[in-house]
């Protein structure tokens, strides 16, 4: 929701604000594209024609105006190839958190083991993990606002009703969890005060210099997480869930045909009548 906010106030308001919904034409919109489409990724153009369309979607139900919404560009959004960590490098990521457990590093591990994105997990609090039920509740994140050349942070809830979610805690994580004493409030700080993402972002920089891999992104969590899963044969349909996706079409197109392993597992199925 924070996310279509900012949208709204930085795009549409600004370029389309003045226009009543009556009076707004196809030409109108393709000239807000126009003036839009310089320095932005097409992602986010992506994301601003998406609600622009449900604004104006909705503005024909309700009889304000009847534009053709697919006389409305589209933009497409190039793949890219997921990045997951290597299988040694991942060991020596686990090997220095078990031997380094503090909060931050906990919640390393964390998305390791449940996929959670970066705002995520900042926003996480001890209170949304139940260990008798081994589950771990998402129902806030963490999201960096841009106004008026400044910027902030904030918590709200996840931009999706499918990022509202619970995820299992598997045996792996439940015995770090479990190892930890008397925690409160957020849990990669362990006090009432939450971590701003790029600091947790620059943290995880550090320690991967230290340990000596590669540079990753903090996402890379999350598609080591989710890679993994597609490897293990975890199905689709409870993967998504967990990911908090919009559709399992999403997982699909995100992981399942990203890997080589997968690729090679499957067409080892098949078997010579001669062998």
């Amino acid at each position: 929701m924070l996310q279509y906010k900012r949208i709204i106030e930085k795009y549409i308001d600004v370029y389309l604000g003045f226009y009543y919904v009556s009076e707004i034409t196809v030409m109108n919109i393709i000239d807000f594209i126009d003036k839009i489409d310089k320095g932005i990724s097409n992602k986010t153009l992506q994301d601003i024609l998406v609600v622009l369309k449900s604004i104006l979607y909705y503005g024909n139900i309700i009889g304000y105006r009847c534009i053709p919404l697919k006389a409305i560009p589209s933009v497409k959004v190039l793949k890219h190839k997921v990045i997951t960590i290597e299988e040694k490098e991942l060991y020596c990521l686990e090997n220095y958190i078990i031997q380094h457990l503090n909060y931050r590093n906990i919640g390393i591990m964390i998305c390791l083991y449940t996929g959670l994105r970066l705002g995520e997990i900042c926003a996480l609090q001890w209170t949304d993990i139940d260990l008798i039920e081994q589950r771990i509740l998402i129902n806030k994140s963490i999201q960096r606002i841009s106004e008026n050349g400044k910027s902030y942070t904030e918590i709200g809830i996840p931009k999706t009703q499918n990022s509202i979610r619970e995820i299992p805690i598997n045996n792996v994580l439940y015995h770090i969890l479990k190892s930890v004493r008397n925690p409160k409030g957020y849990v990669i700080t362990g006090t009432e005060h939450y971590l701003d993402p790029r600091t947790y972002q620059y943290y995880f920089k550090k320690i991967l210099h230290e340990i000596k891999i590669k540079d990753y992104h903090f996402h890379v969590l999350r598609h080591t997480f989710a890679t993994r899963c597609v490897q293990s044969n975890v199905d689709i349909k409870s993967l998504s869930e967990i990911l908090g996706h919009s559709s399992v079409n999403t997982t699909l197109n995100i992981y399942v045909h990203s890997s080589f392993y997968i690729k090679k597992t499957q067409l080892n199925k098949l078997k010579s009548p001669q062998i």
